[in-house]
Formats: structure tokens, sequence, C-alpha cells
């Protein structure tokens, strides 16, 4: 026999190796997951602010036409005059004459400042809600086709270049929000109490201008707005009008 001792050999046992992988598999399934979870959270984060910078949108641009109505009735494209304001009485739910359109400072054919508008919910599936079901659909990582637009509208701003329309004038469509449940609109009217100590009486119309003759000599005080969204809920929002009396 050699005099030389002789040596263990040294490595992993079948178990210290499936200990091993039992470890890294754990550890990429975390990693994995965690990485997934925030990935959602960025992109759930990122559809909010962009929802919230949509409704700050939408707050400045009706608040603008709300707060700057003005009494200009319109002739529409037959020839008809229009109220400056009219709830639930033609084609759209809303429609009003406001100021202050600006003019491009360096226009050397400078228009009216006065712009008539006009708002409606549409069906998200419609034509015009395109660019809004394809926002919705991005967000969701799916195909447009695929995504349920349920009882889901757009709500659009439409405008017109022009106060008092032609046969050939046509609105442009401005996309506000790009999902709601509902819109309603109410208006808040003021009469003479009659009452010394009483200066006025407040009442609520769903239809102007009135049909009925009743509603004759009331002014107009205020619009409020009621949204119904399908995350947020629902949104009521209150505008002073400005009213010189000369709409009835």
């Amino acid at each position: 026999m050699s005099g030389y001792p002789v040596r263990a050999t040294s490595g992993f046992t079948l178990l210290e190796v499936l200990i091993a992988v039992a470890i890294s598999a754990t550890i990429a399934i975390s990693s994995i997951q965690l990485l997934s979870n925030v990935s959602n959270t960025a992109r759930s984060s990122s559809y909010k602010a962009d929802e919230l910078a949509g409704l700050q949108r939408f707050n400045q641009i009706v608040s603008r036409d709300m707060e700057q109505f003005i009494n200009r009735p319109i002739r529409n494209e037959y020839g008809d005059a229009l109220e400056a304001l009219l709830l639930d009485s033609g084609d759209y739910p809303l429609e009003l004459t406001h100021a202050g359109w600006r003019n491009s400072p360096v226009s050397t054919d400078p228009r009216a400042e006065l712009q008539r508008v006009a708002y409606r919910p549409e069906p998200l599936e419609d034509e015009i809600c395109e660019p809004a079901l394809k926002r919705l659909a991005r967000a969701a990582e799916i195909d447009p086709e695929d995504y349920d637009t349920g009882n889901l509208y757009c709500l659009v701003r439409y405008y017109w270049t022009v106060l008092d329309r032609t046969t050939d004038s046509e609105p442009t469509a401005q996309i506000l929000l790009d999902q709601i449940l509902d819109v309603g609109f109410l208006l808040i009217t003021s009469t003479p109490s009659g009452v010394e100590g009483v200066p006025q009486v407040l009442n609520q119309q769903d239809i102007w201008p009135p049909v009925s003759p009743l509603g004759q000599g009331e002014r107009l005080a205020a619009i409020r707005w009621r949204i119904e969204l399908p995350v947020e809920g629902e949104i009521t929002r209150l505008w002073l009008l400005t009213d010189d009396g000369g709409l009835m």
C-alpha cells in the first residue's frame, strides 16, 4: 500500500443541488411577480393620471363656455331663429352662445369672438367616438374591437365657426370625456316673487325655452351638470349664468 493518505472528493450532493434549484426558482418567481405588480401599478397610475387630466381639461372648457354665456340668438341652417340657450329643445341636449372665442393675434381677417357650441353624449361604438375607444383600448392593452362598450358614451362638444348658419355649416366635434354612463342638464331660473323682502323665486327647468306661458318672464340664473362616470361615480357642477333679461 502507498504511504500517502487518501483524500475524500469534494462536491455537492443531490439533495444540496435540489435545494439550490428550489431556492433559485422561488427567487425568480417572486421577482417576476414583483415586476408584474410594479408594471400593473405603473400602468394603472398612468391611466388614472390621464383620466384626472381629462377631467381637468373638461372642467376648464365647460367652465369657459358656461361662464361666458351671452344673450345672442342665432339662425339655423333653415333660417329659423334659435334662442341664445337651448335645453333639450333641438338636436342637442344643450346648445348655447358664448363669448371669449379668441382671435389669432396675427390674423389679418379677424372673425367674431362669439361662438355657438353644443354638447351631446354619443355611443362609444359610434365612429365619432373612435379616438376615445382607441385610447381606452390602449390603456387596457386590448384590441379596440374587443373593448366592451356596453352602455358607455363619449361626451362630445360641437362648435361652429359661424353663428348664423347656412346649409353647408357643419360643426366640428371635440371629445371632452372618453367614457361616461350618463349626462343630464338642469336649468335654474328666477322670477320676481311679488312679495316684499323676497327678491326672487328660483325655479328648475329641464326644457328651455319653456313650452308653457307660465315660463314667460323668467331669467336665467344657473345651469347644473350631472355626469355619471364608470369609476368615479356621479359628479355634479353648478355654473352661474349671466342673463340681461332679454331672452324672454
